[in-house]
């Protein structure tokens, strides 16, 4: 009898010893927030957005990822990763925007070795993955208690049927990564997408840039295809406690619909509508973050504004800004209690002429990672 457990614990060995390359992990974060905002959907009679409560899951996830050493330096990778809907909601209704599917966050099969990092499969941009230092909020999709409106939340994305090269740290502080998209939907009008990014970091300074084009993204009145873009560029400090961080950046995309896409903006449509949806959208953005932590608390403070905007060349005659005002309180090394305020001043108007209503969002939620 004991020789049997003997064997029967002898053949356990090779599967426990191929369970421990792989690392489960995640996030589960909710909210709960009084908003007035467009993205809410929720108008009155005269269709300005209403106050409403919400109990919102703001970006939970859960992953599994591993790798296998190859030998000679050369590693081979992989992920899965999904996000989750605690809250019960699932889809556009929800507060982080994510459905049911799996796989629905960067998943991949890849290798790694002295040559850097080739990963196949849904992949971030380099300004998703590597950037968005300004926007250091923890929130939903239909409040305006972070940078709402600024492409950190609107236009950085992952790409779907994308293959990654990053490249190795061949310079001290220097990263990089090229990303391709092949657009899967249609043998006529394809709409590839590409995406290049770089960050130096040095003492605690950084700097970072990214650029994605997506083909055939629009069309013109007279049914022409162009090509859509965006950039950012950020810079500041994040060090010794503290945080500061500003963003300068420019976009020429499709406006989006009620259900938005990677490679379209909703920043005028939030307003307009749908009737707009597919058409040229020009915008610039520029905004910075201020934290500082002491202790366990870190308070901070953004601004952001949205100015410049066009639709097929005629100027909106208006601007965005968006004041955000808030605190983290670390319970621990993994669970983050915080609150935030939001508010946007709005001046652009309708083609009535009618100005747009501001927006505001307050929130107290908790985070936990593990």
């Amino acid at each position: 009898m004991n020789k049997k457990l003997i064997a029967l614990a002898l053949a356990a060995l090779p599967v426990a010893h191929a369970m421990a390359d792989v690392t489960i992990y995640g996030t589960i974060e909710a909210d709960v927030e009084s908003s007035k905002t467009y993205a809410n959907g929720v108008k009155d009679v005269n269709g300005k957005p209403k106050a409403v409560t919400r109990i919102d899951d703001t970006g939970s996830l859960i992953g599994f990822k591993g790798n296998e050493d190859l030998g000679n330096g050369l590693k081979a990778i992989w992920q899965v990763e999904q996000g989750l809907n605690i809250d019960g909601t699932t889809g556009s209704t929800s507060g982080n925007g994510y459905g049911n599917t799996f796989a629905s966050r960067d998943s991949f099969v890849g290798l790694q070795g002295a040559f850097g990092k080739v990963r196949i499969g849904k992949l971030s941009t380099f300004l998703n993955s590597d950037a968005g230092a300004p926007d250091a909020w923890i929130y939903g999709n239909k409040g305006v208690n972070g940078q709402s409106y600024s492409s950190i939340n609107q236009l950085d994305g992952r790409v779907s049927n994308a293959i990654r090269y990053d490249i190795p740290e061949f310079v001290a502080g220097l990263s990089g990564a090229v990303v391709y998209g092949v657009d899967e939907t249609s043998n006529t009008n394809k709409q590839n997408t590409f995406s290049i990014g770089a960050t130096y970091t040095n003492s605690g300074y950084f700097g970072t840039f990214g650029y994605q084009r997506y083909n055939n993204n629009y069309q013109t009145t007279g049914g022409e295809w162009k090509p859509g873009n965006y950039w950012r560029l950020e810079a500041g400090y994040n060090a010794n406690n503290i945080l500061a961080a500003a963003y300068y950046g420019q976009s020429k995309l499709a406006a989006a619909n009620a259900a938005g896409t990677i490679g379209t903006d909703a920043t005028a449509t939030a307003f307009l509508g749908d009737t707009f949806a597919g058409q040229e959208l020009k915008k610039k953005e520029a905004g910075l973050t201020l934290g500082y932590t002491f202790g366990a608390i870190t308070p901070k403070f953004s601004y952001g504004r949205v100015w410049g905007a066009s639709l097929n060349g005629t100027d909106l005659k208006g601007h965005l800004n968006q004041y955000v005002l808030g605190a983290d309180y670390a319970l621990s090394k993994r669970t983050t209690a915080y609150a935030s305020y939001g508010f946007v001043q709005n001046s652009y108007r309708d083609t009535s002429d009618n100005k747009f209503s501001n927006e505001h969002t307050v929130a107290v939620g908790v985070q936990h990672k593990f």
